[in-house]
């Protein structure tokens, strides 16, 4: 009866030590990845189709591209991939409907673009009549069925008084643009992410048709580093923003200049504050305090 005492707790012991030794060796779980919105640009400018853009899955990458390269890839470096695949990126209901709407950018002249951000699809871009804006819009339509908000930006001749938006409207304009898609740099550095990039091309858009505007860019930091530091990386992030939009043909007198840490939007230091404070901001000039 003792031996078989013995043993029964024996058995036990050791039931436990290897659950602890297990324990120790097995891989921590891990932790549940977090789903971003796939999104996609397409900008046609002087017949070169440019496309951006995180996409859900290999295939749907291949559908766009082989459908762009069919309707604007005649010419060898008519199309530019910079489409990515990224496993973070959600099911995108709308990705079917993309190979689609891309014959629509060829009915605008000079250029024109096509931009999702999860949420809303924006169309910007001119057209020769308001029956083919009419039509184009029409073409659309599918992308909106599948959850989508249209933005419509396409001018038609009747529509030429919308070319000069009133000083205060166009600030909103640019306000909401950069509400909804920040625009992005890497860490410690002046180089645009392709987030960063998608946010200035909506920019572009709005800020084409109203080359009267001056616009003062400012770039802003966090509150960490040394404050030379931070005035200066802010400075040259505002720079690369002027620099990117007269590369992409706009005119207007543009500013650029850093502020560092010195106009935070909130003093706490939660990372969302964190976040707020590390921005570029676009202001007309002649609107508000400026």
């Amino acid at each position: 009866m003792m031996r078989a005492a013995i043993l029964a707790a024996g058995a036990v012991a050791f039931g436990l030590l290897t659950v602890v030794c297990l324990s120790r060796h097995l891989p921590p779980p891990t932790a549940s990845k977090s789903i971003i919105p796939a999104t996609f640009h397409a900008r046609m400018e002087l017949g070169t189709l440019t496309l951006r853009g995180s996409l859900p899955s290999e295939t749907s990458k291949a559908t766009i591209l082989q459908r762009a390269q069919e309707l604007y890839g005649a010419k060898p470096g008519r199309v530019v991939d910079e489409l990515a695949v990224d496993p973070r990126v959600g099911p995108a209901s709308w990705a079917d409907y993309v190979p689609k709407v891309l014959p629509i950018l060829g009915t605008m002249t000079e250029r024109g673009s096509i931009i999702i951000d999860g949420r809303s699809v924006v169309l910007s871009g001119r057209v020769a009549s308001e029956q083919a804006k009419t039509k184009l819009l029409r073409a659309i339509g599918p992308m909106t069925t599948a959850g989508l908000e249209l933005e419509d930006h396409i001018l038609a001749p009747s529509s030429a008084s919308a070319l000069r938006l009133p000083l205060g409207s166009l600030q909103h304009k640019l306000d909401t643009a950069l509400s909804r898609n920040k625009i992005e740099f890497d860490s410690n550095k002046s180089t645009l992410t392709l987030n960063g990039r998608v946010a200035l091309d909506q920019l572009i858009m709005i800020l084409r048709d109203v080359p009267q505007a001056t616009i003062e860019i400012s770039g802003h930091t966090d509150g960490f580093g040394a404050p030379d530091y931070n005035m200066e990386l802010s400075r040259r992030r505002a720079d690369t923003v002027r620099q990117y939009f007269l590369k992409h043909g706009l005119t207007n007198p543009f500013t650029a200049i850093g502020y560092g840490a010195t106009k935070p939007r909130s003093s706490a230091t939660t990372q969302t504050a964190l976040q707020k404070n590390r921005r570029i901001d676009l202001r007309v000039k002649g609107v508000g305090d400026l």
